[in-house]
């Protein structure tokens, strides 16, 4: 009888031990969430006009050759995001549209695939399918009459930069009586790719990582007579198939640069 006692005893050990070890293991299967696979990513954008932060619309500021300019509008269209891998792999980035202007710096663009990243790749400018759209009001990125050729986004479609002011025209660029000057860039003609430089960066799961990039408007003044008044307004659709929209697209991507 006492042998039996023992044999019982022993084997309620061993029931107790596996219910102990399979409630631990369940525990720990149930600890082992899944890894997130998606970061968030942020452009933080500064306006500049040269070598001067545009803080304030109607501010006169100096550039650095001594020619002044006064800011009235800055802003424009990235789109079509993609992120560019260090082993030189593409994959997308985050599907929405912003529009940058002076005075908002942060643009949440939305999830992207965690990983180490060397560059990103953007649109300056809205696809043909934004293009050709007609926004409801309630549209915020689109619905914005500032970016129209006219009273209505169609039928001349966006435009995709739009820098304004007055300017200092003289060719010693020491005046001080500033002339207006308008330029509304559009069509998708004139929409341009920007791949910025090699400058690693991480997207980690559940977390926001951030590009700090500088826009400098003034650079579409390259290669611009401004004493000749013909090249101070380019602000409708028709306009942008001569040679001012084609000396300015080409500027377009010397403005972005990292911060």
């Amino acid at each position: 009888m006492k042998k039996t006692y023992s044999i019982k005893f022993l084997a309620g050990i061993s029931f107790l031990l596996v219910v102990v070890f399979s409630g631990c293991k369940k525990d720990e299967d149930d600890d082992q969430t899944p890894v997130s696979t998606t970061g968030s990513l942020m452009f933080h954008l500064h306006t500049m006009a040269d070598t001067n932060e545009v803080e304030s619309y109607g501010d006169t500021l100096v550039m650095s050759d001594g020619r002044q300019i006064a800011v009235s509008t800055a802003q424009l269209y990235i789109s079509n995001i993609k992120l560019i891998k260090t082993d030189g792999s593409v994959v997308d980035g985050p599907s929405g549209t912003i529009i940058m202007k002076q005075g908002e710096e942060e643009y949440d663009l939305g999830t992207a695939p965690v990983g180490n990243y060397k560059s990103v790749r953007f649109d300056v400018g809205l696809s043909d399918a934004s293009n050709a759209s007609t926004p409801a009001s309630s549209d915020q990125v689109l619905y914005q009459p500032s970016m129209w050729f006219g009273a209505s986004a169609q039928p001349d479609g966006f435009v995709f930069i739009n820098f304004a002011g007055s300017i200092d025209t003289t060719a010693a660029a020491n005046g001080t009586d500033l002339i207006p000057f308008t330029y509304k860039i559009g069509t998708v003609s004139n929409r341009v790719t920007i791949t910025m430089p090699d400058e690693n960066y991480s997207i980690s799961p559940d977390q926001q990582s951030a590009i700090h990039m500088t826009v400098d408007y003034a650079k579409l003044f390259t290669g611009i007579q401004l004493n000749n008044a013909g090249n101070l307004n380019l602000t409708t659709a028709a306009q942008n198939s001569g040679s001012l929209a084609a000396q300015l697209k080409s500027n377009i991507s010397d403005l972005f640069d990292y911060e």
